[in-house]
């Protein structure tokens, strides 16, 4: 039994950020008619997911912000949610308090994020909230002071502001040695923006694809990917493959390399894989 994960942006997702309708006919075809194993792994929240796959009839719960939760798209609701210790979070305030930069603390609230942050914001925080509240599952909360403490347990704290602040924050979480998951990256479009996003110890995509492979007994995992983030998950895999438009690094290490993202290479692979397992 084979299960089929994929990243969403830059992967299954063509230039404009939406699933072509290709894809969607394609996807369902594989899930109803052949019976396949799909979902998507991504860093994305279900405040975006839930609308971009809306009409794919998915048979498995999706993968969301970066392996710290699955997410059912038929019962918006989540699953095996990975929470950060509060002793974790009060650790990570201590060190924001030292740097003008605060973050987000996502938390868990039934089926809607509360997404917690002090009123000032920049203006590039504003953008990126105010979109994401068009959303029924994320509302914004503002607090003068940010707390360890609350009823909802927190599921990410994510930052955005210069690359080089960030870093600083990233680089001081490891040299106290914070228990925590935590990536920093550059913005695509702009080198000088960044992102630091903290999650429970061990939360990854990779190993929560190991997790659902288990609880299914799928014995072969196929990951499809573009961004360098998705690496572990590809290291983990049977077999990886690459999209045209994915990283040279990326490239180099997949198992096999396909069209690109915005020629529905991900469901046309995988229904070749299928007519040929079952010839």
């Amino acid at each position: 039994m084979t299960l089929y994960v994929s990243d969403l942006d830059g992967t299954l997702l063509n230039a404009q950020s939406q699933l072509s309708p290709t894809t969607i006919a394609a996807l369902n075809h594989l899930i109803h008619d052949k019976e396949v194993l799909f979902t998507i792994a991504t860093a994305r929240t279900p405040a975006t997911v839930s609308e971009m796959m809306k009409d794919v009839d998915t048979n498995l719960p999706y993968i969301v912000m970066a392996g710290a939760a699955l997410w059912d798209n038929a019962e918006q609701n989540y699953h095996q949610v990975r929470f950060i210790p509060t002793e974790v979070i009060a650790e990570l305030l201590d060190i924001y308090q030292h740097h003008t930069i605060q973050p987000f603390i996502y938390r868990q609230h039934g089926h809607c994020i509360y997404a917690h942050h002090v009123p000032q914001m920049t203006a590039a925080e504003e953008e990126f909230i105010n979109h994401r509240l068009k959303s029924p599952l994320k509302r914004l909360f503002t607090t003068n002071t940010l707390s360890a403490a609350d009823p909802d347990g927190a599921m990410l704290v994510y930052a955005m502001g210069p690359f080089d602040e960030l870093r600083e924050i990233a680089d001081e979480i490891e040299e106290k040695g914070v228990e925590c998951t935590y990536m920093c990256y550059h913005d695509i479009f702009d080198h000088q923006l960044g992102y630091l996003e903290i999650y429970a110890q061990g939360t990854t995509k990779a190993a929560a694809i190991q997790r659902m492979a288990r609880q299914l007994e799928a014995d072969r995992v196929v990951v499809f990917g573009d961004n360098l983030n998705d690496l572990p998950m590809m290291r983990m895999a049977s077999h990886s493959v690459a999209v045209g438009n994915a990283f040279p690094e990326v490239k180099a290490e997949a198992d096999e390399v396909i069209d690109t993202n915005e020629n529905d290479a991900v469901v046309r692979w995988i229904t070749a894989d299928i007519e040929k397992l079952r010839s």
